[in-house]
């Protein structure tokens, strides 16, 4: 059942009325954060896990993520509130619960950025491995891949904004279910 409708509301708006919620102009105190740690993909102790699977398919993320950005440059908005405007509404367009856009300052960078361990692996297994299978289109994939591999590694150093996608699941895993610790 519905609380608020969103009938006529602007798509950017998303269907929660979070324009009535008071703002505040300080930023937080990100000193009572707690410092992250790097995610292991690594369950020798649970070979059962499908967190041991998802290691090879985050690497590959990872390297695309900082892989070769195409030169053709999208149109996109002059006006920094439209441009939010459209981020916000592509947002809500994939389904997320609450889109925001907000300062990110430099103190909320890690000094440090944290690298995938697995990416190397890949690289050579890309350099060395003859791919094997028929899946349509895997030679591009493979293709692009291993020219993401040898993009060399960027900074968000630049960057001054952020852009948070907030989705909700429908409930905790209760802990005497299969798949809890995942």
């Amino acid at each position: 059942m519905r609380i608020f409708s969103d009938k006529y509301r602007p798509v950017h708006m998303g269907p929660f009325p979070l324009e009535r919620l008071s703002r505040l102009e300080a930023m937080p105190d990100l000193s009572l954060v707690p410092a992250p740690r790097q995610i292991s993909y690594k369950r020798p102790d649970q070979p059962e896990s499908i967190i041991n699977a998802m290691a090879e398919y985050q690497a590959m993320l990872d390297a695309i993520r900082d892989g070769f950005v195409n030169k053709t440059r999208a149109e996109c908005p002059d006006d920094p509130q439209e441009r939010a405007n459209h981020l916000k509404a592509f947002g809500y367009f994939c389904d997320a619960a609450m889109v925001g856009i907000g300062p990110l300052p430099p103190e909320a960078l890690l000094a440090t950025p944290f690298v995938n361990p697995d990416i190397g692996r890949l690289a050579d297994d890309l350099r060395s491995k003859q791919t094997k299978t028929l899946a349509s289109g895997i030679d591009l994939i493979m293709a692009d891949l291993k020219e993401s591999m040898d993009a060399p590694p960027t900074s968000i150093d630049h960057h001054n904004r952020a852009l948070v996608f907030l989705y909700d699941f429908p409930r905790d895993p209760d802990s005497t279910e299969p798949g809890a610790e995942w």
